[in-house]
């Protein structure tokens, strides 16, 4: 009897002396998402006898979870008779968040004022700025000028993707009667109507022929100097033999005006007792309406006073205004130049300001036109 007691109290007083088990997972922790595979790993010692199941699997120490998706990881850890368990919930997810997308197809300008719509994707969290600057998405914008809006996306597994718009809040308006002007001149003038807007696109070099005079020289390349100053594009005055990086390209020819036929003028020189003394002709112009190559004809056997108002005329025909304003003499593209304009009018500005807009795209027709002008018309 007393035996028996003396183990009973051995076996107390060495069970109370033996550690209880202890998990210790690392690789993974509780309720995290990962984006890349995790190594699980137990210590041992401390755990004792241990069984690991990863969703209702089997698996030993320093396993390696490699794919997407959810998982539980069950662990028991026993030494004698002490008991532990524990279970952690963890996520791989190795893919990025989509790009931000938007809800209304995006412009490049917007006439006062703007809102973004975001496609919000669950799970995903948005920084957003425009112009290096806190914004809401939910507020209208409306500061007048160019911006940039960055939005950044963030998954709950660190990956992110991002997207940088730039736009445009423009508020030019026109007259009534200066958009009438232009859609009469570009698609129901007299002589050429075209369907569809042309126009250039991007760096022009710009060659010169035949015999200008140095008064000639001084005039293109003072005229070519202003226009680089009102227009998104520059053109470029090269010499003869020098490279073009581009393939754009407008040759000028100063020849007598008998000769005009040989460079591609099919029509008579002499329209009534009128005699034409310029010619612009777009030569190559790409299906969805951007000139690529353009020719200039510059009758040499007239004064240096007409010659002036001459390469002016052509010069902004050959922007892709070929048409004519017959009831304004004020305008360059008067069709006779007596008037001896040698500086645009308030109407020629506004001509090329609207061909040269951003939104006014090459290709576009009649109603197009109309339909990007009509809200910045003043009422």
């Amino acid at each position: 009897m007393l035996r028996a007691i003396f183990i009973f109290l051995s076996l107390f007083i060495l069970s109370g002396c033996l550690p209880e088990p202890e998990i210790q997972i690392s690789g993974v922790e509780n309720e995290k998402v990962y984006p890349e595979a995790r190594i699980i790993k137990i210590d041992e010692e401390a755990a004792g006898n241990f069984t690991m199941k990863l969703n209702g699997k089997n698996i030993q120490n320093g396993h390696k979870v490699t794919g997407n998706g959810e998982y539980q990881l069950a662990v028991t850890a026993e030494r004698w008779w002490n008991k532990e368990t524990k279970s952690i919930t963890f996520e791989i997810d190795d893919q990025p968040p989509n790009k931000p997308a938007f809800k209304d197809k995006l412009k490049k300008i917007y006439y006062k004022q703007v809102k973004f719509r975001l496609v919000k994707e669950d799970g995903v969290d948005y920084t957003i700025t425009v112009d290096d600057k806190p914004y809401d998405l939910g507020k209208v914008y409306n500061k007048e000028g160019e911006h940039t809006l960055y939005i950044q996306a963030v998954k709950e597994n660190g990956l992110t993707s991002d997207r940088k718009i730039k736009f445009h809040i423009d508020n030019r308006t026109y007259s009534r009667d200066t958009v009438d002007t232009f859609k009469q001149l570009y698609f129901h003038n007299g002589e050429k109507p075209l369907t569809e807007l042309i126009k250039w696109t991007y760096y022009v070099g710009v060659y010169v022929h035949g015999d200008p005079t140095s008064q000639d020289s001084k005039v293109l390349k003072s005229y070519f100097d202003k226009l680089n100053e009102k227009l998104p594009i520059e053109f470029k005055m090269l010499e003869n033999g020098t490279s073009n990086y581009t393939d754009h390209q407008l040759d000028i020819h100063f020849v007598p005006t008998h000769k005009f036929k040989d460079y591609g003028f099919k029509k008579d020189i002499l329209v009534g007792n009128k005699q034409v003394v310029g010619v612009a002709i777009p030569e190559k112009v790409t299906t969805d309406g951007k000139i690529i190559t353009s020719r200039i004809l510059i009758g040499t056997d007239t004064d240096q006073q007409l010659r002036k108002t001459t390469i002016l005329h052509e010069i902004i025909h050959s922007l892709g205004l070929y048409g004519h304003i017959e009831d304004n003499k004020k305008s360059i593209l008067y069709p006779y130049n007596n008037n001896r304009i040698t500086k645009l009018s308030e109407i020629d500005e506004k001509l090329i300001e609207i061909l040269y807009r951003e939104d006014i795209q090459p290709g576009m027709t009649e109603k197009d036109v109309e339909h990007v002008l009509e809200p910045r018309i003043k009422r």
